[in-house]
C-alpha cells in the first residue's frame, strides 16, 4: 500500500490517524480521492486559518522544483522555531521524520513555551473544531490524542536524533546541489539567511534543530 499510494512521498500523520478512525474510509480516499468538502470541514479550515493569521504573516513564493518546495518547508520550520524561542509561541509548524523506517510529515497546530519562565520544553497543542456545540465522542478524543502523540514523536526525534540527510535525498530523489531560484533566495535572505543551494538550507535546518528542546510530556488537545 505504501509503495502504491505514497511512493516517493511521505506518510502524513493524518494518514495514520484516519486509518485508526476508519480504515474503510481511508481505503476509499486512496482509491477514489478525497470526498467533497462539507460545510463543517470548510468552517474548520477557516478557523485554523484565523489562528494562523494571529501570529504568522503568509508570503507567496513561486517554486519550480521539489527541492525548492522542500527548501521553503524547512525555512518555515526555522522561522517558526525562532518565533517559538523569541515570542513564546508559533503555529502551523511543519515537521518531518522517520518512523519505523517510513518518512512521515505533519503540521503542528501550535507550540508554546511554558509561562513559568523556568522550563524550556515547548508544549504541543492541537486544535479541533466542532460544527455543533457538543462534547466529542471518546473515539474522536482518542483520535486527537493519537495525532498529538505522532507530532510529539516527530518533534522530539528531529531534536534529539541526527537528521538522516542522505536517506532523505535518496528517498525523495532530491539533489542537495540544486541551485535555488532568485525568488526563493530572496525569501531566505529576507529572514536573515544566505543560501544558494538546497543543501545550504538543509544545513541551516540541522543547526536550528540543535538549538531546540524536546517537548513536554503533557500535550494539549483543545
Amino acid at each position: 500500500m505504501l509503495s502504491r499510494y505514497r511512493e516517493r512521498r511521505a506518510l502524513a500523520v493524518t494518514d495514520i490517524t484516519a486509518t485508526e478512525w476508519c480504515d474503510k474510509q481511508m481505503e476509499f480516499v486512496l482509491e477514489h480521492g478525497k470526498p467533497e468538502r462539507t460545510e463543517a470541514m470548510k468552517a474548520g479550515s477557516d478557523r485554523h486559518a484565523q489562528l494562523e493569521q494571529e501570529v504568522i504573516e503568509r508570503v507567496d513564493i513561486a517554486v519550480r522544483s521539489a527541492e525548492e518546495s522542500w527548501a521553503v518547508k524547512f525555512m518555515n520550520f526555522i522561522v517558526g522555531s525562532n518565533q517559538l524561542l523569541f515570542n513564546g509561541m508559533t503555529r502551523e509548524l511543519p515537521v518531518i521524520g522517520v518512523v519505523e523506517g517510513s518518512w512521515m510529515v505533519g503540521i503542528i497546530d501550535e507550540l508554546r513555551m511554558p509561562v513559568d519562565g523556568i522550563s524550556f520544553h515547548p508544549i504541543l497543542v492541537d486544535t479541533k473544531t466542532r460544527f455543533k456545540a457538543t462534547i466529542p465522542s471518546e473515539a474522536q478524543k482518542r483520535n486527537g490524542r493519537l495525532q498529538l502523540m505522532c507530532y510529539k514523536y516527530l518533534w522530539d526525534s528531529s531534536i534529539s536524533e541526527k537528521f538522516p540527510a542522505e536517506n532523505f535525498f535518496s528517498y525523495f530523489d532530491l539533489n542537495p546541489d540544486f541551485l535555488l531560484s532568485d525568488d526563493v533566495k530572496r525569501y531566505i535572505s529576507s529572514i536573515g539567511f544566505n543560501a544558494q543551494t538546497f543543501g545550504d538550507v538543509m544545513k541551516f535546518y540541522k543547526i536550528t534543530c540543535h538549538t531546540l528542546s524536546r517537548s513536554q510530556e503533557q500535550l494539549i488537545l483543545r
